[in-house]
């Protein structure tokens, strides 16, 4: 009996130490890997990185960090090339602080509102800003995905199709 128990335990060691969760576990404290974080506190120099997460096709990595002002900050990465780069760097905003160009592209448009959420998406490849902008939903949360974009470049705003 003493041996049975013995194996059982035995084997449920074995099947630990090999599980995924033991990699995990067994991970250093960085949450993302040191390339990875490297270029995020290259893009965003006073980001403190919180978590860092690799999607389920393995073809987004993203970021996530507080500043010293406490904004909260994402940083996505894409590969180019065999290595990953910087795509957009975004982080919540108050419709407020939006440059007055936006605000006034986004009144224009039929059925125009004021957002409750706003998010600021610098957009790494030619330095334009993606403003998503949520509609409140009927219990007024904000909606699962922007109700309308607005791109700011030089000076110009445009709403996005």
């Amino acid at each position: 009996m003493q041996a049975t128990k013995e194996l059982i335990a035995l084997a449920a060691l074995a099947t630990a130490v090999c599980s995924p969760l033991a990699t995990v576990t067994a991970q250093t404290e960085s949450p993302v890997p040191a390339d990875i974080a490297a270029l995020v506190s290259a893009a965003v120099p006073d980001i403190a990185i919180t978590d860092g997460e690799l999607n389920a096709p393995g073809n987004q990595f993203e970021v996530t960090g507080t500043l010293p002002n406490g904004d909260e900050v994402e940083v996505d990465l894409v590969p180019s090339n065999g290595a990953w780069t910087v795509d957009e760097i975004q982080r919540d905003i108050e419709w407020p602080t939006v440059p007055e160009p936006v605000r006034a592209a986004a009144a224009a448009v039929p059925d125009s509102f004021e957002p409750i959420r706003v998010i600021e998406s610098t957009q790494a490849a030619d330095g334009s800003i993606v403003y998503e902008l949520f509609r409140a939903t009927v219990d007024g949360s904000p909606s699962r995905g922007p109700a309308m974009e607005v791109r700011w470049h030089e000076g110009s705003a445009e709403v996005m199709p």
